[in-house]
């Protein structure tokens, strides 16, 4: 039961997690009014993950991940209370770049312990609650944050948020397990060490990468995916904004909120599905990906309540089982690398969420929101539906191969 403890925990810090992300997009709007901050806030969370994800996967595979996660919640706690006294949008884009930072090596340090805390024939189930806790933790986080901070103020909502960072590093201090790493007694030296090592730990997953070709297919979606995923988190404030300027917040946070119950619900089916006990576990994801697009494309593009929250809750459905699934494929690498492969998987996307935030707002200045989810998720299902081929036409090669290796 006490290993329970660590998915609740995280759960915690994803509360925390989804509550910035309403938080900080509010602040920064209602003082500035502009989108184009707004997309700054987000470009610079995704770019604070890409620069954790350069060194994130090392560190979780070089020292203990546990004493990782706690450190990472603690200071993300440091954080977000220094904008209750310091709200500028500066600081808000600051505290962004940081969140990201720190997100990144907590997700990269608890991803990769789960088969070692939970052990590998459990990592469907285990990521299936993983996701179902996360999907209610964002259902209680954006909802709570938008209702809170419409009654109570922001810097309620800011002390709430930091304390629920509080807690959970004092859950991991409490529990604790057996790690997959210990802390290394060998540390580089210099600059110049330090660079050359993270080049060739990059390399050694590039190289497991090229072997695994199904993975580095999944990998290639999931980085379009980040990449069309900016769209729909720069439109959604956007759209709330349409439903009602004055409750904007509150609106906010119901869409999400209505997609994450339907997360949570793809995580009760997900684990009793049998085929995606085998290979046919990259199809799946695929065909879920490019069914979550498809469900942000119509909510997007509607401005009937009925409409955008039906449809809010499918996508939330698909999307769910996109990321869990994304999750168990790469948790079949070795222990040795499980913790570099999630870094370049958070690597990815934060580069396809960067790359997104820059070519977003651009597209929005010329075009309307409803266009640009349209131009940005219409590329990732024509690209996923092209992998997706790929796929099926590999998969079929090796097995008339193994076909012929028998006779």
């Amino acid at each position: 039961m006490k290993k329970k403890y660590i998915l609740y925990t995280k759960a915690l810090s994803d509360f925390g997690s989804f509550m910035d992300i309403i938080i900080l997009n509010v602040l920064v709007y209602t003082a500035t009014g502009s989108a184009v901050w707004m997309a700054a806030v987000m470009a610079a969370r995704t770019i604070g993950g890409v620069v954790a994800s350069l060194f994130s996967g090392i560190l979780a595979d070089r020292y203990n991940r546990r004493k990782i996660m706690i450190y990472t919640d603690f200071i993300r706690a440091a954080i977000i209370l220094l904008l209750i006294p310091f709200p500028e949008p500066i600081m808000v884009v600051s505290v962004a770049f940081l969140i990201g930072l720190l997100n990144t090596c907590f997700m990269v340090s608890f991803s990769s312990e789960i088969p070692q805390i939970f052990g590998q024939d459990k990592i469907v189930e285990t990521n299936s609650l993983v996701a179902r806790l996360t999907s209610i933790s964002l259902v209680v986080g954006f909802i709570g944050a938008g209702i809170i901070t419409e009654l109570l103020g922001t810097n309620v909502t800011l002390l709430i948020d930091s304390l629920t960072y509080i807690f959970s590093g004092l859950v991991l201090l409490a529990v604790k397990w057996e790690a997959g790493t210990k802390t290394s007694k060998k540390v580089l030296s210099g600059v110049k060490n330090k660079l050359t090592s993270i080049w060739f730990d990059m390399k050694e997953v590039f190289a497991y990468l090229k072997v695994a070709p199904l993975l580095l297919m999944v990998n290639t979606v999931f980085l379009i995916g980040a990449f069309a995923g900016s769209s729909h988190n720069l439109g959604i404030p956007l759209l709330a904004e349409s439903i009602s300027f004055e409750r904007q917040t509150f609106y906010y946070g119901m869409i999400w909120g209505v997609w994450g119950i339907g997360s949570i619900l793809a995580t009760y089916t997900l684990p009793k599905l049998k085929i995606i006990r085998d290979d046919r576990i990259y199809f799946v994801c695929f065909v879920a990906a490019m069914f979550m697009s498809v469900g942000f494309i119509t909510f997007l593009s509607s401005n009937i309540l009925f409409i955008i929250f039906l449809f809010a809750f499918i996508t939330g459905i698909f999307d769910a089982s996109f990321n869990t699934l994304h999750a168990s494929i790469l948790q079949k690498a070795d222990n040795s690398i499980r913790g570099r492969v999630f870094g370049v998987g958070m690597l990815l996307k934060s580069l396809g969420f960067a790359v997104g935030f820059i070519i977003a707002p651009a597209i929005l200045e010329k075009f309307s929101m409803e266009v640009m989810v349209w131009i940005m998720h219409g590329s990732f299902i024509t690209v996923t539906l092209i992998i997706f081929i790929m796929a099926l036409l590999f998969s079929h090669k090796q097995k008339l191969k193994a076909a012929v290796n028998v006779s």
